[in-house]
């Protein structure tokens, strides 16, 4: 795997897992590294679509259990 797609990878990844300091430096090396904005808007874009999908299956998941956690999100697919 190139350099660049691995960079990409991880900044998802670290957008994912809400760490802020691995984002931080993950995207100063993506610039170190050339990518470009577009792609790394695509990258946060996508990663944080994916997060925001398991937060609302969370939020089902309560309100199934509990009846009482109403919520209003778009999916992230």
């Amino acid at each position: 795997m190139d350099k660049k797609t691995e960079a990409m990878i991880s900044l998802g990844a670290a957008i994912g897992s809400n760490c802020i300091p691995c984002f931080d430096n993950l995207y100063a090396r993506s610039k170190e590294l050339g990518i470009d904005d577009t792609d790394i808007n695509k990258v946060i874009e996508i990663s944080l679509g994916v997060r925001n999908g398991a937060s609302m299956v969370l939020k089902t998941a309560i309100n199934d259990t509990t009846g009482k956690f109403k919520y209003t999100q778009d999916t992230c697919c």
